[in-house]
């Protein structure tokens, strides 16, 4: 994920007292969790969790019935929005809503434009059917 403000881990890193919690983690999450570890700052189990809680806590929805979406951005398009962003000024989130907002309005004019033709071919094919000499009602 592509973040244009964001803050190194060591400004966030923890200052004073600290509470020891005990969490259980499969073999597997724990080997993905070392693969990390000396990436972006990160030193140890502990910081790649922090990182990671408070990631999530920053980014879980603000009121109820939201719904947050994530999504992976290959290195073409994160230099392609940090040009953008240069550009225009618009951050990564306001791109995507206002391509969302886009693909939804083009996606209800398809559809209300599919259901006109094809009511209109089935009026057709009752006109049709009731123009025949052999249908009687």
């Amino acid at each position: 994920m592509y973040l244009f403000k964001s803050q190194s881990f060591e400004e966030s890193s923890l200052s004073g007292n600290s509470n020891l919690v005990s969490l259980r983690l499969s073999d597997d999450e724990l080997a993905s969790i070392d693969q990390r570890i000396g990436l972006e700052g990160i030193r140890n189990r502990s910081d790649l969790l922090r990182k990671a809680l408070g990631y999530f806590l920053t980014n879980s929805p603000e009121l109820p019935g939201q719904e947050r979406v994530s999504i992976v951005l290959g290195a073409e398009i994160r230099k392609q929005l940090k040009l953008l962003y240069q550009i225009t000024g618009n951050e990564p989130n306001s791109i995507i809503k206002i391509a969302l907002n886009d693909y939804l309005k083009q996606s209800v004019e398809q559809l209300d434009n599919l259901t006109a033709k094809l009511e209109e071919k089935a009026q057709s094919a009752v006109d049709d059917i009731s123009k025949h000499r052999s249908y009687k009602r």
